[in-house]
């Protein structure tokens, strides 16, 4: 019940890390793209904020609630979970990379868009995850 409490805790800082790890993405590679077909932040605004937040809303459950679970049972280290948070942040940063850009327009190849940036922005939001994490695990008693 502890792992429960501690799971739907995380998920806050989880939306809120990689929602905004989505912004910075977009105003890093997204500023690039001058076409009609694509809406990005300059197009809809706060409404981008709202669609990457509704994303990752979904991707947590599929993402990073087993990886914590996982991790939580099996890895006792901080430092090994912090990496292993980094590590999977990044991989998420390109996956999101390629929902966002790759869709059936092919952005990334027309406008010359860099993958490591995703990976940069979201493996600094997975190293936050994880430091965010291991101070809950700390600081905060679970029924």
């Amino acid at each position: 019940m502890k792992n429960f409490y501690h799971s739907l805790i995380m998920w806050i800082p989880f939306i809120l890390l990689f929602s905004f790890a989505t912004v910075g993405l977009e105003i890093v590679e997204g500023n690039k793209i001058r076409t009609t077909e694509y809406f990005g932040l300059d197009d809809i605004g706060p409404t981008y904020l709202l669609l990457a937040t509704a994303l990752f809303v979904i991707l947590y459950p599929i993402s990073f609630l087993p990886l914590t679970s996982i991790v939580n049972k099996c890895v006792t280290k901080s430092k090994i979970k912090i990496a292993i948070f980094t590590l999977f942040g990044g991989i998420l940063g390109a996956f999101v990379f390629k929902i966002i850009y790759n869709s059936r327009f092919g952005f990334i190849e027309e406008y010359n868009l860099n993958v490591f940036s995703a990976v940069i922005l979201f493996a600094i939001a997975g190293l936050i995850f994880a430091l965010v994490e291991t101070s809950i695990k700390k600081n905060i008693k679970f029924v």
